[in-house]
């Protein structure tokens, strides 16, 4: 059952940040390579990241590319 009351909200998240809201379970470094593998597999996801000016190396996600990364791969 999906849970309807989520407190993740669209902002600027530090990219390892929003890795681990996705990937609470892992550590740090393995949940920011998958985060960043889920990104370049999803072809369409990523070429609207990289319209936006996202960079494989940022640090920093803006709100605009946080609403995309989870209008493709759903709230963490």
């Amino acid at each position: 059952m999906e849970d309807t009351c989520s407190d993740f909200r669209i902002r600027a998240y530090g990219k390892a940040d929003l890795a681990l809201l996705y990937n609470p379970e892992m550590c740090t470094r393995e949940a920011l390579r998958t985060l960043t593998r889920w990104i370049l597999r999803n072809e369409q996801l990523y070429t609207e990241l990289l319209n936006l000016g996202y960079r494989k190396s940022c640090k920093i996600l803006t709100p605009l590319e946080v609403g995309v990364i989870t209008r493709h791969l759903g709230e963490p």
